[in-house]
């Protein structure tokens, strides 16, 4: 009977340290779980941003190109008519086509550039490249805008967060085991104990696996 109540005494100080032990892990987990969660949202919500962002750039480029290419194109057909109007053997035509060339095609020329005075944007056909112009009207702060790399983080994070949420679940579990151990009788307490010891242990290696399997991922991406 003393050695009984040796044996329920050690037991019970055993169990009392391993179930704080478990407290502590579990509350980190669920911590750490939410970090994570943390990290997912600001990593969406910086993707969005990045989208929105990188939309009004291209609406305004491409507003710009169009605009400029239809001054390109309104400077061609005057170009294209001044030079039938010096071919002209009227004296008034022609003064009409050098005071249009003198005053006129200069100004169309600056509202119409660069389509209308950089070679690499005219194509053999008369046409303009706007692709070409599109590309190198793309700012350093527009290059850097990557929302699809943001949201690939972000959903990296929230499955790292699930995943963390199942070891958790080991961890509240295994508590739950040892709690019902301090209190129960004897002879089952102690298979009680392995169980939920053995749930602690499994959610720990679970939590440790999960956090460097996703660390080792976003290391390799």
């Amino acid at each position: 009977m003393k050695r009984s109540n040796w044996f329920t005494s050690r037991f019970e100080v055993v169990n009392a340290m391993l179930i704080a032990v478990v407290s502590l892990t579990t509350a980190f987990a669920v911590w750490r779980t939410n970090v994570m969660g943390s990290n997912a949202a600001e990593h969406s919500h910086l993707g969005l941003i990045d989208a929105v962002k990188k939309q009004a750039f291209e609406n305004e480029n491409y507003r710009k190109v169009y605009e400029e290419a239809g001054f390109a194109y309104q400077f061609a057909v005057k170009q294209a008519e001044v030079e039938a109007l010096e071919a002209s053997d009227d004296p008034i035509v022609q003064d009409q086509a050098a005071n249009s060339r003198k005053y006129l095609l200069p100004n169309m020329q600056l509202l119409a550039q660069p389509l209308a005075t950089d070679e690499k944007y005219q194509n053999t056909d008369g046409t303009y490249d706007l692709q070409k112009r599109l590309a190198d009207m793309q700012s350093a702060e527009e290059s850097q805008l990557d929302p699809a790399a943001s949201f690939a983080r972000a959903d990296s994070f929230f499955s790292q967060e699930r995943w963390l949420v199942v070891g958790s679940i080991f961890l509240a579990v295994s508590l739950f085991w040892l709690a019902l151990a301090e209190v129960s009788s004897e002879r089952i307490r102690s298979w009680q104990f392995t169980l939920g010891l053995g749930l602690y242990l499994l959610g720990v290696l679970w939590f440790a696996g999960v956090e460097l399997i996703f660390f080792f991922m976003r290391r390799g991406g």
